[in-house]
């Protein structure tokens, strides 16, 4: 009997002390839950600034539901702007009446420390502003070291606005690889707007489209700064002549009135052979005509983890800017390249709104300045030369005989004197061809040249 109460009560203890244990654990479990640490985990960063908004992104380490940016021309925040509730990811566009302010972002009851930011038209209030470009962060092979230095040197120069020439990372599927691109970026990206360019190891991931909020499709897009109109392509999309981009090029250069245009994509068209990737001659073919006809002033590429300057090709300079924190490449020699250098660096522009001048300077981490050149968009005007004689009409050995209006060229038989009239006074040669073979020259007025060959409506380049 006293064997069997004895168990009995061992049995009571037990459960008591299981009831114990279990009461400790729950307990235990209810404190870590509100104990759980709430945090801005990225952000938060401006982004597609202009002159009259900006959008502000961050995230939370938990989904929060009472998302907003409190912004003033102070700290003392006048106005409210709230985003979706129940996600991690938040973004919100303000449009602020002041050109440059203060503002910080809360997720329930998660807040930010104070940021500045600063629209388009605050540079019409300083008269200038500052650009830095440079591209191939791609740290991962000695965990990111030269990457922070390079974008350590660039936040030091407080630039107006940033544009990373693609490659951020080594490989865009990898949501870690970000996660430490978006860490050392943290204090730039803080201080400055960033703008992206797609290159070939972003491989069209799903979270640089998260990161950053661009215009248009986020592939290709084109942005106003000051008296610069910066047009942002993708070379990993169609882009032959018969691809939406390539109509969208044509049409976005061809009807922005600013004077200065800069081009930006990733793989380079024009730069050396040294080590590294050719110059993609394919896209060159392409775009090259539409950059030349369209008066664009810089071109900017990367790819190549070096920097190149080519002297101008057509009216346009084009850079190699690939030294942003991958392993560098030695260039190589091409005649039409004016200087290069395997180093880090970035490009910082200052622009002026007053002369619309862009002067370029090139910088290592540690303050070295490897080149240095200004743009000036005020071209001198092109001589034209028109053809007074013949018209489009039927000649008879030097005489017109009949004049035809929808005739394309002119009928010629026997020979007949070729006339120029020049639109500028100042011209030293005026040369004559003929089927692309310079037949003549003429230094002095009138520029005449006799043509002695008999042909049926013969179509004559001069």
């Amino acid at each position: 009997m006293k064997r069997i109460h004895g168990k009995k009560l061992f049995s009571n203890v037990t459960a008591i002390g299981l009831i114990f244990i279990l009461f400790t654990a729950g307990f235990s479990i209810s404190k870590q839950i509100e104990t759980f640490d709430y945090e801005i985990i990225i952000g938060p960063y401006t982004q597609n600034v202009t002159s009259i908004s900006i959008t502000i992104l961050w995230e939370t380490n938990t989904y929060t539901n009472n998302n907003r940016i409190e912004y003033g021309s102070t700290t003392n925040y006048e106005y409210i702007e709230y985003g979706k509730s129940d996600t991690y990811h938040h973004e919100i566009t303000i449009h602020p009446t002041f050109s440059s302010g203060y503002y910080r972002v809360i997720s329930d009851d998660i807040e930010s420390a104070d940021y500045e930011f600063k629209l388009e038209r605050q540079s019409q209030v300083t008269g200038m502003f500052t650009c830095i470009l440079y591209g191939d962060s791609r740290g991962v092979w000695d965990n990111w070291n030269h990457a922070t230095q390079v974008a350590n040197a660039i936040n030091a120069e407080h630039p107006d606005l940033t544009i990373h020439l693609g490659d951020m990372v080594d490989n865009g599927t990898i949501h870690s690889e970000w996660t430490s691109w978006l860490n050392l970026m943290k204090p730039l990206m803080q201080n400055t707007t960033v703008f992206g360019v797609l290159g070939n190891h972003e491989k069209n991931a799903e979270r640089y489209f998260e990161i950053f909020a661009l215009p248009n499709n986020e592939k290709w897009y084109s942005f106003d700064y000051g008296p610069c109109h910066f047009t942002i392509l993708d070379q990993y999309d169609l882009w032959n002549v018969f691809s939406p981009q390539y109509r969208w090029l044509k049409q976005d250069l061809s009807t922005t009135n600013k004077p200065i245009k800069i081009v930006c994509f990733h793989a380079p068209i024009f730069s050396s052979e040294g080590q590294g990737h050719k110059p993609r001659m394919d896209i060159r073919n392409i775009w090259e005509p539409i950059f030349s006809q369209y008066n664009v002033s810089l071109v900017f590429q990367s790819h190549n983890h070096n920097y190149q300057r080519t002297n101008p090709i057509n009216g346009i300079t084009y850079v190699v800017s690939g030294g942003g924190g991958g392993p560098l490449y030695t260039p190589g020699n091409a005649e039409f390249i004016n200087i290069s250098k395997m180093a880090y660096h970035y490009n910082l522009l200052n622009v002026s709104l007053g002369t619309n001048n862009v002067k370029v300077t090139t910088k290592g981490i540690n303050g070295e300045i490897y080149d240095e050149f200004i743009i000036n968009t005020t071209r001198p005007s092109t001589p034209e030369a028109k053809i007074t004689k013949p018209e489009k009409s039927f000649y008879l050995f030097n005489q017109k005989i009949r004049s035809y209006k929808l005739q394309r060229n002119p009928i010629i038989i026997g020979k007949i004197d070729i006339d120029i009239t020049t639109s500028q006074n100042n011209i030293e040669i005026v040369e004559f061809y003929v089927d692309g073979d310079l037949e003549k020259s003429e230094y002095t007025e009138p520029y005449t040249y006799k043509w002695n060959k008999t042909i049926w409506n013969k179509s004559t380049v001069f």
